[in-house]
Order: C-alpha cells, then sequence, then structure tokens
C-alpha cells in the first residue's frame, strides 16, 4: 500500500525526492527528507542528506546555492523570498536578492513560431522585418527588434518556449512540496512556505500572460499623462497576445551614474524629484505602481524627458490600505513609536499571544538606532531602516502583507536610485511634503464627512443582519455545531471601556442618522428618538471618562501596596 505522503506527490514523487535531496544536501528540510525517504523505502536518498561542508555555510548562502540548482523557476522563487525580510530574515534575503536566472534564448525560429501561432498570421505579413536573433533573454520571455509595416521600429517581447508548460509544473510540485514540509516539519512550518508559494504563483501567473503587461501599460499611459516629461513606450494590442507582446521601440541612454545623468542635460536632484514625484502619485494616487524603479528601467532621450521601460513588475494599492501605508510612513518619518506599533499590530494582524509591550520596545529601540531625531535626514539611509524593521517583524513572527512588503522594496529602490546617480536628497526629503499634503487631505471637512456616511452606513447594515446572525449562532450551538468559549482576564476593566466605547460611538452614529432623517416622533421637527440616542452618548462617554480618570490599575494598586510596606 502506498504511502499517504507519496501519495500526495502522485506522478511527481521522483522530482520531489530530487528537490528534497538536493535541499536536505545543503542542510535544508533534512527532516522532510528524511520521512519521505522512511515513507518511500529509498535507502539511497536517506544516505544523502547535509554535507557537512556545505552545512558549515551561512543559512542565506545555503538557500542561495539550493535554489540555483534546482533550476529557474526556483531561482524566481528564492528573488521573490529575497524581497520578504519579514519571512526569511535579512541575512537571507540579502544574499537571496544575489540570485540571477541565466536563461539562454530559444533555438532558432521558435520565437518566430511562436509568433505566428499567437497572432495566426506569417510574420511577413505582421511586420515590414522581423529579426530572428534575440537583443535580450530574461527568465520569462526574450526580446527582438522588428519594424512595423508602416516604418516604426518595434520591439517583440516573446514568452520562452514551453515557459507555461514549464511553469504551471513548477509550481503545482512546489505546492505540493510546501504542503508536505508543513506537516513533516514544524520549524519550517511556522515559514507558512505554502503561502509564500501562493504569493510566488500569484505573481509568476501574472507573468505568463503578456496581455497583462499590455494593460499596464495602456493604463499607465492614461494615468502618467499629467506628467509630459515621463514617457510610455505605445504597445500595439493588434500585435500582441498571451505569449506576444509588441510595443515602440525608443531611443534614448541609460543613466547608470551622474556623468550620464548630466552629459544628457538633467540636473540629477531634479531628476530624482522628478521620479519620486511620479511614483507618489502613482501609489497614493492611482493605486498602480511600477515596481522597479532602478536606472536600468530609465532612457534619456533628451534633456527634458525620460522613458520608462518593463512593466511586467507592478504593485497594486487599495484604498484603505494606502492610508495604512500614509500612517505607516508618517510615523516613522514622525519618528511615532507608539503610532507605529499600532499601524504594525492592525496590518500584520498579530495574533493575541504577541507581547505589545516588547514589541513597542523594541520598536523604540530600532527607532533610536536608525532614526535618531538629532541625526541630519542626509545622514539617514531609509531602506536600510526599513530592512532592519522587516527583520525586527520576523524576530517576533510577525508578517507584512505581500502589497506592503512590495511597497517597502519600492521605496529601497526609490532611495537607490537616487543614491546611484548621485543624488544629495533623500527620501525622506522627499516624502515628506507629499505625505503633509496627503494627510491634510484624509482630514479635510469632504473626507470626514465621507467617512462618517460609510461608517453610518456600515453600522446600520449590522444592525440590520445582526438578528438573523444571532438566530445563526444559537441554532449552531443548539446543534453542537459550533463551541463558544470567553475567557475574560481584564483588571483594568478594559472590556468595560472598550464597551462603553462601543455603546457611546453608536449612539452618535444613531443619533446622526435618525437627527438627519427627521424619524418620528418629532417635536418641531427635531426626531424624539435622535435627541434620546444622543443622550445615551453623552452619558455613557462621560462614563467613560470618569473611569478612565478615576480608575486605579493593578500596577498602580501593587505599587501603592510596596509603598506602604516600606
Amino acid at each position: 500500500m502506498a504511502s499517504p505522503h507519496l501519495t500526495m506527490f502522485g506522478d511527481d514523487a521522483g522530482r520531489a525526492r530530487e528537490i528534497l535531496e538536493v535541499l536536505a544536501r545543503y542542510g535544508i528540510a533534512e527532516r522532510s527528507a528524511r520521512t519521505l525517504a522512511a515513507a518511500d523505502g529509498s535507502s539511497n536518498l536517506a544516505t544523502k542528506f547535509a554535507d557537512p561542508e556545505l552545512v558549515k555555510l551561512d543559512p542565506g548562502a545555503r538557500l542561495t546555492a539550493a535554489f540555483t540548482e534546482l533550476g529557474t523557476t526556483w531561482i524566481k522563487l528564492g528573488q521573490s523570498l529575497s524581497m520578504r525580510a519579514d519571512l526569511v530574515g535579512s541575512d537571507v534575503a540579502e544574499a537571496l536578492s544575489q540570485l540571477q536566472a541565466e536563461v539562454p534564448a530559444d533555438p532558432p525560429g521558435k520565437a518566430r513560431e511562436r509568433v505566428e501561432s499567437d497572432l495566426g498570421a506569417p510574420v511577413t505579413e505582421l511586420y515590414a522585418s522581423f529579426d530572428d536573433e534575440p537583443f535580450a533573454s530574461g527568465s520569462v520571455a526574450q526580446a527582438h527588434h522588428a519594424v512595423l509595416k508602416d516604418g516604426t521600429p518595434a520591439v517583440v517581447k516573446v514568452l520562452h518556449y514551453g515557459a507555461e508548460e514549464k511553469v504551471r509544473g513548477d509550481l503545482d510540485l512546489m505546492r505540493k512540496v510546501a504542503r508536505f514540509v508543513e506537516s513533516a516539519d514544524p520549524e519550517l512550518a511556522r515559514f507558512n512556505p505554502s503561502k509564500a508559494v501562493e504569493q510566488f504563483a500569484e505573481m509568476m501567473t501574472q507573468a505568463m500572460d503578456l496581455r497583462n503587461e499590455l494593460r499596464s501599460m495602456q493604463r499607465f499611459t492614461r494615468e502618467l499623462a499629467e506628467f509630459d516629461w515621463l514617457l510610455v513606450p505605445t504597445p500595439y494590442p493588434e500585435l500582441s497576445a498571451t505569449g506576444v507582446l509588441t510595443m515602440e521601440q525608443m531611443e534614448g541612454k541609460q543613466p547608470k551614474n551622474r556623468d550620464d545623468v548630466t552629459g544628457a542635460g538633467w540636473d540629477v536632484n531634479d531628476m530624482t524629484q522628478h521620479v519620486t514625484n511620479a511614483w507618489m502619485s502613482m501609489i497614493f494616487d492611482h493605486g498602480l505602481y511600477h515596481a522597479d524603479p532602478h536606472p536600468g528601467n530609465f532612457l534619456i532621450p533628451d534633456p527634458e524627458h525620460l522613458v520608462l521601460l518593463d512593466y511586467g513588475d507592478v504593485g497594486y494599492l487599495a484604498g484603505p490600505r494606502r492610508n495604512d501605508v500614509i500612517r505607516l510612513l508618517t510615523a516613522v518619518i514622525g519618528r511615532d513609536v507608539s503610532d507605529l506599533t499600532d499601524v504594525i499590530i492592525v496590518v500584520c494582524n498579530a495574533p493575541a499571544s504577541t507581547d505589545v509591550k516588547e514589541l513597542e520596545m523594541a520598536i523604540d529601540k530600532w527607532m533610536a538606532q536608525y532614526l535618531p531625531e538629532d541625526t541630519a535626514s542626509n545622514d539617514i539611509e531609509l531602506s536600510a531602516a526599513m530592512n532592519a524593521c522587516m527583520q525586527l517583524l520576523h524576530e517576533h513572527e510577525l508578517v507584512f502583507p505581500s502589497d506592503l512588503a512590495m511597497l517597502v522594496r519600492v521605496m529601497g529602490r526609490l532611495e537607490g536610485f537616487g543614491i546611484q546617480l548621485g543624488s544629495t536628497v533623500t527620501m525622506e526629503q522627499y516624502l515628506t511634503p507629499y505625505l503633509r499634503r496627503h494627510m491634510m487631505q484624509e482630514s479635510s471637512p469632504k473626507k470626514m464627512l465621507e467617512k462618517l456616511v460609510r461608517s453610518t452606513t456600515s453600522w446600520t447594515r449590522m444592525a440590520r443582519e445582526l438578528p438573523r446572525d444571532i438566530e445563526i449562532l444559537v441554532q449552531q450551538l443548539r446543534k453542537g455545531e459550533t463551541r463558544l468559549e470567553i475567557n475574560l482576564r481584564d483588571p483594568d476593566e478594559l472590556t468595560d471601556k472598550l464597551i462603553d466605547g462601543l455603546m457611546a460611538s453608536s449612539s452618535l452614529l444613531a443619533a446622526s442618522q435618525l437627527l438627519a432623517n427627521r424619524t418620528g416622533p418629532t417635536v418641531k421637527g427635531i426626531s424624539v428618538a435622535g435627541l434620546a440616542a444622543a443622550g445615551v452618548s453623552v452619558v455613557t462617554w462621560r462614563s467613560l471618562t470618569v473611569r478612565r480618570n478615576s480608575h486605579i490599575t493593578v500596577t498602580e494598586e501593587l505599587m501603592k501596596i510596596a509603598r506602604k510596606a516600606r
């Protein structure tokens, strides 16, 4: 009878053994390899565990070497994990960032076959000319020079031959290996490999359809129109498909250092300011941003314009999340330890076991080390501070959401953009005016009214649905389908304060709704029910204030006893 361990891998059992053998040889997932070897009765695998010489390497070097040996998709996984210092730690993330996927070009003629298959016509009918020899080859696709029928120079990006099938198979096996490792190795399970693989799979699946990049280019063209100095290559939808993307060929010099920038007629600080402003607009005004702003993705065609290249790596930031980011960055720049702790607890969805006081002290120490108030802003590296913060989260077993982790990477690359080109202005100096403006907008009467309306609507909907939800819960409790346990340790009466706060808030919202709608009965057009709700709000709020001012906490009581004892 087949072992359940082997059954879960199906036809991939051989490749799974190979993967775990490689990992085990580098001292990674050794327990998982032994478990699979025992289930398989594979004595040869059982003898191929950690190599003493390889285990002497630091963890980052071992993981980097193992991923390199496993191949392209695993290298891409390593590159993805290099952005997640909160998951793997800063040292490992730094080592993984050095991974490079060297993917050779496809055999001659394969790209032409793909173009003709996807676009449904011979290349000679689609283009005036098409260069079969690619001028660049990446991990997912390769690029060819071409000329359109109207004589326009173009670049044709073509997925590598068989890339979709290979990536799909690799991702399916990665999922199986991650689930197996989680079940067989509790030490590795705490890193949640399945979640990391799913996030990586989503990114790779997007990359396997070049129409996604086409749509991004079209959207960036619209949303960056206000920045007339920033040029986006024109994509050609009629010459694009799942595995083919045709776009305008852009001319210009790639900026590599200060001399390249000044030689092209730009001032370095001015260019960095332009680029940073554009990214702030992408992130906070539109929610879609280019996720790889390094100098290699820019061209300088003349002293007044920049060309932005490569739209395969983009980030998304939903509306509510933008406020989290604004608050996060504002707390960092304002050196507000308490507010930063609160934001991190919320966005990381910290478990109840998190020691908030210990976390706050760690953040205070981090801020004193990386963002001291008496240090000039040009002596502070924001990216280094952010990387250290991610390491801090890793040590406290907190995980950033993937969208925020990507944004941290982008902020670091924006700072690196200026540093590489020799800018003397820091990211903090660029960010501060924008954050102030955004905070003022969020505090405007119009925004506050919008928030109040949304909150009132949410409370109204909850109140309408609450009786049905309670009925369902009671039925489940009666049938034994749900078990409800409530254990409260509340020496400081936090529960009472919370309930009073909720009652005061809900009463205030109800009062505003009743008074605004003039809900009957009324006296001289004023809702009596609304006045009553407002009265309840005032009384409850007063009770909360008195309790907060008069209550003696357990700590204070113990200190009082200690003083009497002395």
